[in-house]
């Protein structure tokens, strides 16, 4: 008895043991399942290496941002509560506030600068100029109003507008001799075609010491308002 269970136990032990065992699908050979896996896995493969090449942006790219760390390699920026990593080399130049040509060792955490460069397959900012300057000289501070016009003056080149989305609002809008305005159809007109009721498109910048009260650098009129027509004396 002590034999058989020996001879049993080599038997059963003796045997390989395989980690996986590919099973073929109806209707195809071993050979052709490990073909399709290999095919499909370069697909993988290509379509991994398509995402991460439309990643990498030949088109010169520009961030502005305050420093807030400073690196032998590399810059990180902060701008409205987003930081991003700006990757340099031999070749980054670096220009201070008047325009001339400085060094790494002259910037400092807490400057604001201007960074022109391209963006990696990491989404970082490879700089190949970076400008020491002030945001508040190159932020974009132009802001699109759709509204309509409720008020108009006469006397000067003022108007009052409402905005569509928030009609509890009212922005008080100037015209100069700068301001351009033109109809849906790109024609140009004249001050006085603005009219009270008329529904407008503005491009606008706030007034730094006035609240609530705009500068205008673009109107587009959006509709007509339908003129009254005025009654006719009856001749007796």
């Amino acid at each position: 008895m002590y034999l058989f269970f020996l001879l049993l136990s080599s038997l059963i032990f003796s045997q390989p043991i395989f980690a996986q065992e590919v099973t073929p699908t109806p209707n195809k050979t071993l050979t052709e399942e490990v073909r399709e896996m290999v095919t499909n896995k370069v697909k993988e493969i290509q379509q991994t290496s398509k995402e991460i090449v439309s990643n990498v942006s030949n088109t010169p790219k520009s961030l502005i941002g305050t420093i807030t760390k400073i690196d032998t390699t590399k810059i990180t920026i902060s701008y409205k509560n987003e930081s991003k990593n700006i990757t340099l080399n031999t070749d980054t130049v670096f220009i201070d506030a008047k325009k001339n040509k400085t060094k790494i060792e002259n910037l400092k955490v807490g400057q604001d600068i201007l960074i022109m460069g391209y963006f990696d397959q990491f989404n970082n900012l490879e700089a190949k100029r970076i400008v020491i300057t002030e945001l508040k000289t190159i932020e974009n501070k132009n802001e699109i109003v759709l509204g309509k016009i409720v008020d108009i003056s006469q006397a000067s080149p003022v108007f009052v507008l409402i905005p569509i989305k928030n009609k509890e609002a009212q922005y008080q809008i100037k015209t100069d001799s700068k301001s351009e305005i033109i109809d849906k159809d790109g024609n140009k007109l004249t001050i006085d075609k603005l009219k009270s009721g008329q529904k407008i498109i503005v491009v606008i910048q706030p007034d730094a010491k006035i609240a609530k009260t705009f500068y205008v650098s673009k109107i587009i009129t959006l509709d007509t308002p339908t003129a009254q027509i005025p009654e006719t004396p009856v001749n007796n």
